[in-house]
C-alpha cells in the first residue's frame, strides 16, 4: 500500500490511502482520509493516475470540521461510497465503526486490512484506524517503488490518529481527561506493532519537539527528532516518517510512567503526569528554542 499525505488548511493532513495490486489489468483503489478539501484530495489523487471511480471510500478519524468538514462534499462528489466514522453525529457517516472492529478494503485489488482503536479524549468520537497491507515486508520491497521513505514508497502498516496522537505530542483533551488520554496513547496505540508509522491530523512536530527537548533535553531520541527538523528531513514532512516505537522513545505523552518525565512533573502518577504535561504544554510555559 501507500499513503500519500495532503496539506490541508494551515497545517492539517488529508490522506490518499491506496493499494498496488501486483496481478496485471488490475487498477489500483484508493480511499480518502479525513478530506477536509475534497478538490485538492481528489486533485492529489488524480496525480497518482487514480481515476473517480477508483476512489472507494473515507475514513474519518474524528468529527471536527477541520476532519469530517469534507464529508458532505465527497458523498456528493463519490456518491454511494462507504463513510467510516465513530458516531453516526459525523457529518456524512454512512458506516459508524467501533473499537476493536476490523473490515478489508481492496479486497479484489490488494487488501489493506483496518483495525478500528476507540481514542476518546479529544472528542469522544475519536477513532484511529490501523491499516495493514497483507504482504510481506519482502514482497513490498520488490515492488517499483520498495520501502523507501516518503510518500512514494510502500508501507507495511501505519494508523491514521486524527488529533489524538501526534509526532512528540498528544491532542488537546477537548472532550476528555488526562486518564482517557493515557488510554488511548499507552494502552491503545501502544499495543499496536511497533514498526506501525504514524500519520497524523497536523503538522504541529516542531512546537512538539520544542516542548519534549524542554522535558527531556538530554534524551538521545529527543535530540534525534530535534536533529531531524534542523535538517529538513523528508523536506520538513514528519507524518508517516515515525513510527510507535520512536515515539515511545520521543513523545513524553507516551512517557508518562518515566522517573524523569515524572520528575519534571514532580508527580508520581502517571494520570496526574499527563495532566500536568498536557497544562504545561497548552500554557507554552515549558520550550525550548529549537
Amino acid at each position: 500500500m501507500r499513503v500519500i499525505p495532503v496539506p490541508v488548511r494551515d497545517d492539517n493532513y488529508a490522506y490518499v490511502l491506496m493499494s498496488t495490486p501486483t496481478k496485471q489489468n488490475v487498477r489500483r483503489q484508493a480511499v480518502f482520509v479525513d478530506p477536509y478539501d475534497v478538490a485538492k484530495v481528489r486533485q492529489a489523487a488524480h496525480a497518482e493516475g487514480l481515476a473517480d471511480s477508483d476512489i472507494v471510500g473515507l475514513l474519518t478519524t474524528h468529527g471536527h470540521y477541520d476532519h469530517a468538514g469534507g464529508n458532505g462534499a465527497f458523498a456528493r462528489e463519490f456518491p454511494k461510497r462507504p463513510i467510516y466514522g465513530g458516531s453516526a453525529e459525523i457529518e456524512g457517516v454512512t458506516t459508524v465503526v467501533r473499537d476493536k472492529e476490523k473490515f478489508t478494503l481492496f479486497e479484489e485489488s490488494a487488501p489493506i486490512d483496518v483495525s478500528c482503536f476507540a481514542t476518546p479524549c479529544h472528542t469522544q468520537d475519536s477513532i484511529c484506524f490501523l491499516v495493514e497491507d497483507r504482504r510481506s515486508d519482502d514482497e513490498l520491497a520488490k515492488t517499483p517503488a520498495g520501502l523507501q521513505e516518503g510518500a512514494q514508497g510502500e508501507k507495511k502498516r501505519g494508523v491514521f490518529t486524527g488529533d489524538t496522537l501526534f509526532i512528540s505530542g498528544c491532542g488537546r483533551f477537548f472532550e476528555g481527561t488526562a486518564k482517557e488520554m493515557d488510554y488511548a496513547l499507552n494502552k491503545q496505540l501502544a499495543s499496536l506493532p511497533p514498526d506501525t508509522l504514524v500519520y497524523c491530523g497536523h503538522e504541529y512536530t516542531k512546537s512538539n519537539a520544542a516542548f519534549s527537548a524542554a522535558v527531556l533535553p538530554d534524551r538521545a531520541a529527543v535530540k534525534a527528532l530535534v536533529k531531524d527538523l534542523q535538517s529538513q528531513r523528508n523536506k520538513g514532512i514528519t507524518t508517516g516518517l515515525y513510527t510507535l516505537e520512536q515515539e515511545r522513545a520521543h513523545n513524553p505523552f507516551m512517557l508518562v510512567n518515566d522517573p524523569e518525565v515524572q520528575k519534571i512533573a514532580q508527580k508520581q502518577d502517571p494520570i496526574a503526569t499527563m495532566q500536568y504535561l498536557r497544562e504545561a504544554k497548552n500554557a507554552g510555559t515549558l520550550r525550548t528554542n529549537i
